[in-house]
């Protein structure tokens, strides 16, 4: 390589030679397919989206039940009914929950009942308890109630045959409720891919030993582990890979059973211990290019087998955005998802900020609602290594290329990656 060449590829500020975010992103998507859908208990379907459209298999409720506390009667037979000039019905029995009536409500009878009891035989109408007076043998009802009333009934919920849950509808508490009550305890969902996180260099250490001058501990693998279990997938660690080719090979094979997905971070640059593309350059079935983008620039992109995967930078606020520009959105399509990225707000900056030219830049900033709106302070330097800047953050504004300089009052876009309030 010559010396020009070399000082272009590192040229930081310009954008000439780089992939464009957008198209990047859009090559990673073109590659990744939704899992094969799996029928999974409805305990691990939380989170995971309806691969067919699910209709119920019976009404709900599946019998007609009561509203309340009192007792089941026949509508016609308390015509009039007031506290004034109450009706007496003989008392014949008692509708317990959980358990099949075993007397019915014949004319002047009345039944017993609590709330949630089917509604025996007979009875169309349920008059609470505090509208009559229980007296053994028989009660004096002292409200008049028309058919229907404090009665539940059948199929008022949903009808047999009704859709659910709709294809492609993100399963939550109200969508796993509804399914056991209908009585479909392994709905076909696609399920999380499980994601193995793999982190480069021999400077690295686990966040358990104490590092000798010049090692670090391993930030990148928690990072990836908590953005991964965020996003809805199964994150496995996989440990420390030494910059040695075989090494990383070796232990991506050995992972193969349990990955839907790998993500590595470090060694794609251009630098002669950048051990991922070494190890996948030849085969041809993964990628290494450069992207638009500032932090966040090397990325690796491809195949082992038929796993993805994602070979990020190594610095840690490198690592986090590549996650959520690229990786995010390809789990999430790999779930089966329609919305893929993240929810974003127009801010106004409060503080000037610069950058790259010919980049689009990730600016980490703390998100707040202002007397105008929403207002984004940066948390910190530009600095890919600072990664206390990126917890102080709740979003990442996106200074466009061409744009050196961002004055302070001007309007950003922020894609948020938690909640204000957090």
């Amino acid at each position: 390589m010559s010396g020009s060449e070399d000082r272009r590829l590192h040229d930081h500020d310009s954008g000439e030679g780089l992939l464009a975010v957008d198209e990047a992103l859009e090559r990673v998507l073109s590659q990744i397919q939704p899992l094969t859908p799996l029928e999974l208990p409805i305990s691990e379907a939380y989170g995971c989206v309806a691969a067919e459209e699910i209709r119920s298999p019976t009404d709900l409720p599946s019998f007609p039940s009561s509203a309340m506390d009192g007792f089941a009667v026949r509508a016609a037979d308390v015509v009039g009914a007031s506290p004034e000039r109450p009706v007496e019905l003989k008392v014949v029995g008692r509708a317990m929950i959980g358990r099949r009536p075993e007397v019915t409500v014949g004319s002047g009878e009345a039944v017993r009942i609590a709330t949630g009891a089917p509604v025996p035989a007979g009875g169309d109408a349920v008059v609470p308890v505090e509208n009559a007076d229980d007296g053994g043998d028989l009660v004096r009802i002292f409200e008049a109630v028309v058919a229907g009333r404090h009665v539940r009934p059948q199929g008022e919920d949903v009808r047999r045959g009704d859709p659910i849950v709709r294809k492609g509808m993100r399963l939550g508490a109200p969508e796993l409720g509804l399914l056991a009550s209908a009585g479909v305890p392994h709905p076909l969902v696609h399920p999380r891919p499980r994601v193995v996180i793999l982190s480069t260099g021999d400077e690295l250490v686990p966040p358990t030993t104490e590092p000798r001058f010049g090692q670090i501990r391993d930030a990148n693998a928690y990072t990836l582990f908590g953005a991964v279990r965020e996003a809805g997938g199964v994150p496995i660690l996989a440990g420390i890979v030494r910059d040695d080719v075989d090494e990383l090979r070796e232990t991506v094979l050995s992972f193969d059973l349990q990955a839907d997905a790998f993500v590595s971070s470090g060694g794609v640059s251009v630098g002669e211990r950048d051990v991922v593309k070494a190890a996948f350059f030849q085969r041809g079935d993964v990628s290494f290019y450069r992207v638009a983008m500032q932090p966040g620039m090397p990325q690796g992109f491809g195949h082992v087998g038929d796993k993805p995967f994602f070979g990020l930078p190594g610095n840690p606020v490198s690592v986090f955005v590549s996650f959520e520009v690229f990786v995010r959105p390809a789990l999430l399509k790999m779930m089966g998802r329609s919305q893929l990225r993240r929810p974003e707000v127009t801010a106004t900056l409060a503080e000037e900020v610069r950058g790259p030219v010919g980049k689009l830049q990730y600016v980490r900033v703390r998100v707040a609602r202002g007397e105008d709106g929403w207002v984004a302070t940066p948390t910190g330097g530009r600095g890919s290594n600072l990664i206390a800047t990126l917890a102080r953050a709740n979003g990442l504004a996106m200074i466009p290329p061409g744009v050196g300089v961002a004055p302070a009052g001007s309007s950003v876009r922020v894609m948020l990656f938690r909640s204000s309030e957090d």
